[in-house]
């Protein structure tokens, strides 16, 4: 999944972080890959958030 920002927000939503939350249980927890995009994820989210968008 590419990450693409622009100037009012990250290319990142929601859907994405339910979305990968979900596979992260469903796989009980095993994969490295999917705990690190969750947390890029919530951290874009809340950059969003704050608009601290560089």
């Amino acid at each position: 999944m590419n990450i693409i920002s622009n100037q009012d927000k990250i290319g990142t939503s929601k859907f994405d972080l339910y979305l990968f939350k979900m596979l992260y249980l469903l796989r009980f927890k095993k994969s490295k890959w999917l705990k690190k995009q969750i947390i890029q994820i919530t951290k874009d989210i809340e950059t969003v958030k704050n608009r601290k968008v560089f």
